[in-house]
């Protein structure tokens, strides 16, 4: 706010004289003296807030209601939130800042210096904040999350808070991206469900009311349509008689049911494109002659022309006001004690070092305390919740033992290259037998999925069937033979083979880090917000100067070491521990081959599998005795085969040394 009087303030009071009424008069002061006393910092008050899709005409409104010059020429939109607050005081006062996007008390707040304010200032306001914003020729910013707030207040003022909005759309282009269409969905949103909003819903008549998300999107928030006004626009565009201008007058007469508002539809013909210059008068008068020839002379007066839509919002203000007041004082004390709480947790002043020292090392301890109880798992304290209550990742422990079991059934599902489809009925599994959902093809249990989720991007294997890779292994042989005997893999072949099989280790465990350490500093960060409460300057000092870093150094470490242990697997020689290898490689060998040899018996002797008073053989019975065989001639350096190999040899070469005697 300036100087008092170094200000000057020129408004055209026709329009704002017209939303006033001598009963309104007594509430919207009322209204303005809570803003007065920053009430408006606690609860949400009454406002006027537009909507609509982009070039709907959404600023030409609120500069038609207000008599207040808003941007609106051809090929110009909306790009961030404009909040035009007009209040009554016995001083004249101009206050011009932008909001963060946190909001005004989060110490993010940039002032402008303004000494005057008259009917045309507003648009060189909105520049000046387009350049603070970033937003500007040549920027990759096209939409703002910030808030303009033009507070302008003196004793002849009528009080009323006007709010802009940028306009939905609906294809991207090169200056407007899918994020900035959310950003913008957002921002309205977040007006429109405030309860004290009036919602004045712009369509245009040009345009298909089927492709106007407008009113659909006001719906959601107003679903009783008790506070949306309906506004149609440029209905001087459409052709007469056509579909679009049909439809608009279904909806100001009440004919089209899906969309009938309570407070009703009004019709504006504002000031047409190259016209903008035009004085506030002359748009009225023109406007007015409008009205009175054609399809729209048809509608009541009190539907069409900005004349009257003042005084309907004149009524609306006053009945809204009327029945959100009440609301207000519950509001108000909700909003101080909850205010009070926090001054209570900000504890004693504290100045001197010994005192500031004091107030950290309680900190500290609380904190200690609960960071124990997190990762024991004593979930006591009503940091974590109640039992039906698990507040996000408070549960450290329980979260990370169901993250770790997703992780692990990730890593038995997708954990490999390629899945081989066996031929026979079982197969060289991989599987340790934890995870019966995946082997049989079922969805996994409730608790598990959203921690599945995060594994989503992580690759399927590539299926490929058994005979087929057993003739691509027969062609990788060939290609790679050393000085094994013949019959004989080359040993390095398996290894190649299992570097290829193990790729996906490394994508996996990835994740895995990156989300164990994001669980952990959110539950960091949550904690130090629940001990230190209100006190945000020391909340953030310690988020930002201690916690953060600590995370972000300890993730670094985190990927040297997962890139160190999986070194040995993918790109050098890892041999396996020998007994746990040998005996799981002829446990699965000797299985496959009894299962083998028990289907070509009963094949050839199918009688001797035949059930004889339980004198008969079982499937069961003859594997078994072929595994136990096969397990105990089975050495573990091989040398069951090196004397069958050596004597194959001597035989082999004895024979070719008689044939060239």
């Amino acid at each position: 706010m300036e100087d008092v009087a170094a200000l000057d303030i020129a408004l055209d009071s026709v329009g704002l004289d017209e939303l006033n009424s001598p009963e309104a008069k007594a509430l919207l002061d009322t209204i303005d003296s809570l803003r007065e006393m920053h009430v408006g910092e606690i609860v949400n008050l009454p406002q006027i807030i537009v909507v609509g899709d982009q070039s709907s005409g959404k600023s030409s409104v609120l500069e038609a209601i207000s008599r207040v010059r808003f941007p609106t020429k051809g090929g110009l939109c909306t790009r961030f939130a404009t909040e035009l607050v007009l209040r009554r005081s016995p001083e004249t006062k101009i206050g011009v800042r932008i909001d963060g996007a946190t909001g005004a008390g989060s110490g993010s707040s940039q002032q402008f210096r303004r000494i005057s304010f008259d009917k045309d200032a507003l648009p060189e306001i909105i520049n000046e904040a387009k350049e603070k914003m970033g937003i500007r020729v040549g920027s990759s910013k096209g939409f703002s999350k910030d808030i303009l707030h033009v507070e302008i207040a003196g004793p002849d003022i009528y009080p009323v808070t006007l709010v802009d909005l940028p306009g939905f759309f609906h294809a991207e282009t090169a200056d407007q991206t899918p994020e900035d269409k959310q950003l913008v969905k957002e921002l309205a949103e977040s007006y429109m469900k405030q309860s004290k909003s009036i919602i004045l819903t712009v369509i245009s008549a040009n345009q298909p009311l089927a492709n106007q998300i407008v009113v659909d999107e006001a719906k959601r928030y107003d679903p009783n349509r008790e506070r949306t006004v309906g506004i149609i626009t440029k209905p001087d565009l459409p052709a007469p008689g056509s579909d679009d201008e049909k439809k608009c007058l279904q909806l100001i007469r009440g004919q089209e049911s899906k969309h009938k508002l309570k407070l009703g539809w009004h019709v504006l013909r504002n000031r047409p494109e190259g016209q903008e210059e035009t004085t506030a008068d002359d748009r009225d008068a023109e406007e007015e002659k409008f009205f009175q020839s054609g399809a729209w002379s048809s509608i009541i007066p009190m539907s069409r022309g900005i004349t009257s839509l003042r005084k309907k919002l004149s009524k609306v203000l006053l009945q809204h006001i009327q029945k959100t007041l009440p609301g207000l004082i519950e509001e108000i004390e909700n909003g101080l004690s909850a205010r009070q709480r926090a001054i209570e947790q900000l504890g004693k002043p504290r100045s001197k070092p010994d005192e500031l020292r004091t107030y950290l090392l309680e900190i500290a301890e609380r904190f200690q305390r609960l960071a124990r109880d997190g990762i024991d798992g004593r979930y006591g304290d009503e940091f974590f919740g109640d039992l039906y209550n698990n507040q996000g990742t408070r549960k450290l422990r329980a979260v990370l033992r169901a993250f770790n079991r997703a992780f692990h059934a990730t890593l038995v599902s997708k954990g490999m290259d390629r899945e081989i489809e066996w031929d026979g009925a079982e197969g060289f599994s991989v599987d340790d037998g934890a995870f019966e959902w995946i082997q049989n093809g079922h969805d996994a249990p409730e608790y598990i999925k959203p921690f599945l989720d995060l594994f989503k991007d992580c690759p399927d294997p590539t299926r490929i069937s058994e005979t087929e890779l057993r003739k691509e292994l027969e062609e990788l042989a060939a290609a790679n033979q050393g000085t094994e005997y013949p019959g004989l893999p080359n040993g390095d072949l398996g290894f190649q083979l299992f570097k290829m099989q193990a790729k996906p280790w490394g994508g996996i465990a990835d994740i895995y880090l990156d989300q164990v350490v994001d669980f952990a500093k959110v539950f960091v960060e949550d904690l130090f917000i629940h001990i230190i409460g209100a006190d945000k300057q020391t909340t953030n000092a310690v988020l930002v100067l201690y916690v953060s870093r600590f995370f972000e150094e300890r993730r670094k470490l985190l990927k040297e070491k997962l890139q160190e242990i999986l070194r040995p697997y993918v790109s050098v020689y890892a041999p396996p521990l020998d007994a746990a290898f040998h005996a799981a490689l002829s446990s699965m060998v000797t299985r496959r081959e009894a299962e083998r040899v028990v289907s070509l018996l009963e094949a050839k002797f199918p009688a001797a599998f035949t059930d004889k008073a339980g004198k008969g053989l079982t499937h069961e019975e003859v594997e078994e005795a072929i595994s136990s065989a096969g397990a105990a001639k089975a050495s573990e350096f091989g040398t069951d085969k090196i004397v069958g190999m050596t004597m194959t040899h001597f035989k082999v070469q004895k024979t070719v040394s008689a044939v060239f005697d």
